[in-house]
């Protein structure tokens, strides 16, 4: 990894002209350059410069969008003037969890007190996208699949340029979906599928840890997914943590009422 001018960020170049940028080991944004744009892949939560941090790498004008809108990943916008978000993440649960205030909670649940949000020059505004989105980069189609799981309006980006997919929060080796506007089980398996079978074509990167997945990992959550639903297994509290061995990954962290 090459250390940014900002000293937070550093980034990689995973394929030709496209980047994994990592927000000092909180989240990983994506940056994808065509001939004539370039699209940043998510945000971050917002502390250093990463508007500074794209500019090391593209000149090219640049488009951001999010695979969800959640704090992690919707917390540097206001770098940008607009953003893009899939439509079914307009709720206002979304608008609360990738607020500054979610921002501010989850850097202190992360023990990293001593990271700042940094001050933006914009008050982006929100473009919100159907299923039918694409991006013509310039010889560079990216387009999206939508994904309900994480929230109501995860997407995924495929991007067959360099034959990566961006999957953001939807089938992480920790898949979280106890979160206020995660959806149940059942809603979520069809788009893990999708991205399943999508992954024996393109090769996967998700939002965090060191971002490529394999798609052995993505076939054991999509099967802990059915496994939960089929044996109901009992548990104390509010959500389930599964495998109950703490130990295992890929696990499921589901609400109760998500369980259906």
């Amino acid at each position: 990894m090459i250390l940014a001018k900002d000293g937070i960020h550093s980034y990689e170049e995973i394929a030709a002209n496209t980047y994994r940028i990592d927000e000092k080991g909180l989240v990983n944004t994506y940056l994808l350059i065509g001939e004539r744009k370039a699209l940043l892949i998510d945000s971050g939560v917002g502390v250093g410069d990463l508007l500074s941090t794209v500019k090391e790498l593209t000149s090219l004008p640049v488009t951001l969008a999010l695979t969800h809108r959640h704090c992690d990943h919707a917390g540097g916008v206001n770098f940008f003037k607009t953003y893009y978000v899939h439509q079914d993440d307009k709720p206002m649960v979304y608008k609360i969890l990738s607020s500054r205030f979610a921002c501010r909670v989850l850097l202190k649940a992360n023990k990293v007190g001593d990271l700042k949000l940094s001050k933006k020059p914009y008050h982006a505004k929100a473009i919100f996208m159907n299923d039918k989105q694409t991006f013509d980069l310039g010889a560079r189609p990216v387009r999206i699949i939508h994904v309900p799981g994480h929230t109501a309006g995860s997407v995924v980006y495929l991007d067959p340029k360099s034959g990566l997919m961006f999957t953001g929060d939807d089938v992480n080796p920790y898949l979280w979906l106890q979160l206020p506007g995660c959806t149940s089980l059942s809603a979520w398996l069809p788009g893990a599928k999708a991205i399943l079978e999508f992954a024996k074509d393109y090769i996967p990167y998700c939002g965090h840890g060191e971002g490529k997945l394999y798609l052995d990992d993505i076939q054991k959550t999509v099967n802990l997914g059915e496994e939960i639903l089929q044996k109901k297994p009992e548990f104390k509290g509010k959500a389930l943590d599964y495998p109950f061995d703490k130990t295992v990954y890929p696990r499921i962290l589901v609400a109760r009422k998500g369980i259906r």
